[in-house]
């Protein structure tokens, strides 16, 4: 009867161990990482559950580490200078967010609000530090491809404030017209004549 009992126990566990390396395999910082790297990582994890609207992070808060969504879902918002709150994404299962903050423990530049029920793991910085210091080939392996998401966040950003600056600068050369279609502040010239005039 003590070895059944035993043996739930451990089912459960291993149930549990399963579930978490299905989704830290689907987060961008662990996704190349092999499954006995995860099962050596689930441990490390600190689990929370978040009830509907609880906050999970605050915009403007100092951050300490990313968060991963194993069941549920969240909102990433901005309150913007008016007051008013910005929905910006949809988080699901397997999302991650505030990755930045394992490196430089910047205040969070928007809030995580939960949607539904949700249970979230969290890696913090001390964790990486100390998985660092244990197990260094894992823990670089995590800290490079850290580097690589950033890297690519500031690439991304650089590319969207191309694409803003190009996109005002053809508003600046674009004439602005009436609602008949003359140039603001004149008319269309008709006769042959002031055509030719407005043309010189």
């Amino acid at each position: 009867m003590a070895d059944e009992e035993w043996g739930s126990v451990f089912d459960v566990e291993t149930r549990e161990s399963e579930g978490i390396v299905h989704v830290l395999s689907r987060a961008r910082l662990f996704q190349d990482l092999a499954t006995d790297e995860l099962l050596k990582l689930a441990p490390i994890l600190h689990h929370r559950d978040f009830f509907p609207r609880e906050v999970i992070v605050q915009q403007g808060a100092p951050g300490a580490g990313l968060y991963v969504i194993m069941s549920g879902s969240a909102d990433v918002v901005l309150h913007d200078a008016k007051g008013e709150d910005i929905v910006l994404a949809n988080l699901g299962e397997g999302r991650m967010f505030g990755e930045i903050s394992l490196v430089d423990g910047a205040p969070r530049t928007a809030s995580v609000i939960s949607t539904t029920r949700s249970h979230v793991l969290g890696f913090f910085r001390a964790d990486l530090m100390d998985l660092i210091e244990h197990s260094p080939g894992l823990g670089f392996k995590i800290l490079y491809r850290l580097t690589q998401l950033l890297q690519e966040k500031v690439a991304e950003s650089v590319t969207d404030y191309r694409s803003q600056e190009r996109a005002i600068r053809r508003r600046r050369r674009r004439p602005e017209t009436a609602t008949n279609g003359a140039p603001a502040g004149g008319s269309l010239a008709h006769d042959p004549a002031e055509r030719e005039r407005v043309t010189d």
